[in-house]
């Protein structure tokens, strides 16, 4: 009996003793998140490149002759471009929430890292929803606009993926589903900090690019690339390119963000 009560002091004694460790601000609530041009720019450069790989080299069918079995290549691989850059943009700004927040230890580091894992990890299953969401959205509003419901039901399909892993998922990741998130930065059309910026003008790109190329599938030029939906995926793809490109410049220009961090979960 006295000696459960010695081991429950003890383990009652360490465990006040021991000071819990915050968890990880991945909200940046705190913190300034700096651009680094280096960094940031390779990150995008090698995006884009891996981006065009996957649309123009690596699938064995040609988007214009075979535009569904390319897509569903191109789709595939571009998902994991994807997920592996916004790991990589996102383990930049754990670098630099890490050593903003005094938490330098090798072990306490770890710990920052495991929660980071956990926090992002609920973030990238959230992502994928949303993204499967956009995609039905996307294909529903390519009908509206008069796409054949029926002939054309695969093309549709593989261009709302598409357009849905370079414009939906990365700010799905950043923003879950957090409708003030996405309201401000997209509907009041206001990023703030670094990381919001980085996934508005690539969003923002994708989506202009891709309804500017329907302007002319109409015309009457008998080009191969302006059958559907060959001429939205390749504006989609330029304008996604443009965006990330002005992305960089913006946050080059102003590259720590005046007001506060938001809250990204």
């Amino acid at each position: 009996m006295s000696s459960a009560r010695h081991r429950n002091a003890a383990s009652s004694s360490s465990s006040s003793s021991e000071i819990p460790l915050p968890p990880i601000s991945t909200n940046y609530a705190d913190n300034s998140i700096k651009f680094h041009f280096k960094t940031h720019g390779l990150i995008t450069i090698i995006q884009l490149i891996l981006s065009t790989l996957c649309l123009f080299y690596f699938p064995q069918k040609n988007l214009l002759k075979d535009p569904v079995e390319c897509l569903k290549t191109t789709n595939i691989l571009l998902f994991f471009v994807q997920f592996i850059s916004e790991i990589i943009r996102w383990l930049v700004y754990l670098k630099s929430d890490i050593s903003n927040s005094g938490y330098e230890t090798k072990k306490k580091s770890k710990d920052l890292l495991r929660n980071f894992v956990k926090n992002k990890g609920k973030n990238f299953i959230t992502a994928l929803y949303l993204t499967a969401f956009a995609t039905f959205v996307l294909h529903l509003i390519a009908i509206l606009f008069g796409v054949s419901l029926i002939r054309n039901v695969q093309k549709t399909l593989m261009f709302a993926v598409y357009v849905s892993l370079l414009g939906i998922f990365p700010p799905a990741v950043a923003f879950k589903n957090h409708t003030p998130y996405w309201s401000r930065v997209f509907s009041d059309f206001n990023p703030e900090t670094i990381p919001e910026k980085m996934v508005f003008y690539p969003t923002v790109g994708t989506i202009v690019g891709a309804w500017a190329g329907a302007i002319v599938i109409p015309l009457d030029w008998d080009r191969p690339w302006q059958e559907w939906p060959v001429s939205c995926v390749i504006s989609a793809y330029i304008g996604h390119v443009i965006g990330s490109i002005v992305a960089s410049i913006v946050c080059y220009l102003n590259p720590e963000s005046s007001a506060l961090q938001k809250k990204r979960e």
